[in-house]
């Protein structure tokens, strides 16, 4: 595809340079939380990542990188949140000035060699969850990411779509995977698999596997394999037949003469 780069091992990067959706939260209050960022950058877009710095020594400010989904959603976001207190601090926003640290690996977020964050999405067992996701995901790429703050204003956190909520579990994580990639033009059936990361410095993303991508790959080996032999007996060119000599009349249609 056309966006991509050559990343670290040969593994493609999304969206380098001046496009990193990756915002620099230069203060924050003391009582943040991933969550807390999360519900304020959500109605802009898909927050890929939240990485909160706390403070080292006394009288160090707590600081934070949100990572987006597009430039454009962390653009709104940007806009629309500078100098918003939270808990008494005024937000100061600013773009990432460098690769987003690498957040402490969790339950379905671990390390790779190369030391940058690795997220493994993995679908729904449950057929009804993953079609839920996956038409709110469809929706919410070709609307629109107001489309999805309806959807978490009318919703109870426990519902039907308490996916939306619960940042970094392997149903929000599967949901925000689905929405980039409808946005990248893939479909129900058919998704890239391979390895990307949005923002240079930011994590890696390994979707789940294309089980359509794979029949469709089984079934043209299988078709391609075997019966080659037999088609190519049976189509072996018939000896050419013998030319007329030279100065011969032709043959008439019909062999009767004028």
């Amino acid at each position: 595809a056309g966006d991509f780069a050559g990343g670290a091992g040969g593994l493609p990067i999304r969206n380098t340079g001046l496009d990193c959706p990756a915002l620099f939260l230069r203060e924050l209050p003391s009582t943040i939380t991933e969550d807390t960022i999360c519900q304020l950058f959500t109605r802009y877009g898909v927050v890929t990542s939240v990485d909160i710095l706390l403070a080292k020594e006394k009288g160090e400010k707590i600081r934070g990188y949100v990572l987006m989904d597009a430039r454009e959603s962390a653009q709104r976001a940007k806009d629309a949140l500078q100098d918003r207190e939270v808990d008494g601090v005024p937000l100061w926003i600013e773009w990432a000035p460098g690769p987003v640290p690498v957040p402490p690996a969790g339950d379905i977020i671990n390390d790779g060699k190369d030391g940058c964050k690795h997220v493994l999405v993995e679908p729904p067992e449950d057929k009804k969850r993953r079609r839920i996701i996956d038409r709110l995901a469809k929706y919410v790429a070709q609307e629109g990411h107001p489309f999805e703050q309806v959807v978490m204003e009318r919703e109870a956190p426990d519902g039907t779509f308490s996916f939306l909520f619960q940042h970094d579990s392997a149903e929000n994580v599967y949901y925000r995977w689905r929405t980039f990639a409808f946005s990248q033009g893939d479909n129900f059936k058919v998704w890239k698999t391979e390895t990307f990361r949005i923002c240079e410095g930011g994590a890696w993303w390994r979707p789940p596997p294309c089980e359509a991508a794979a029949e469709r790959k089984a079934r043209s080996t299988n078709f391609s394999s075997g019966p080659m032999l037999k088609a190519s007996a049976s189509a072996a060119p018939s000896p050419p037949q013998q030319a007329a000599p030279s100065g011969s009349p032709e043959p008439r249609d019909g062999g009767g003469g004028a």
